[in-house]
């Protein structure tokens, strides 16, 4: 079984690179976008096309990540579907692993 740790971890890392592919979009002004699967499992490689809204729509809540449909399982506890699209899941990160992917998130730690 997966800690709230490692789900956080894994989690934030995909997010990561999402914020690297947005902003690279963004510069090139590219609308439609392949975001990473953000689920807890780190041998994942899915890409879900999403427009930059929909993305921030998801990133402005730094305990929400973008899942493929059928990965949100990978977060085990840790986590809970609050958004179920087509293309995408969006879940949440509950409890311990919750707090980690907020101390994680560069976003947040830039605002302060």
């Amino acid at each position: 079984m997966k800690t709230a740790e490692r789900v956080a971890r894994n989690d934030a890392t995909f997010r990561k690179g999402n914020e690297a592919i947005e902003a690279t979009a963004t510069a090139l002004g590219v609308e439609v976008v392949p975001f990473v699967c953000e689920c807890a499992d780190e041998s994942c490689t899915k890409l879900i096309l999403l427009r930059l809204e929909e993305y921030e729509a998801i990133r402005c809540d730094p305990t929400h990540f973008l899942n493929a449909v059928g990965h949100q399982t990978a977060a085990g506890p840790y986590g809970r579907v609050v958004e179920r699209r087509d293309r995408y899941v969006v879940v949440e990160k509950t409890g311990a692993a919750a707090e980690i992917v907020a101390e994680l998130d560069e976003r947040a730690s830039a605002d302060v």
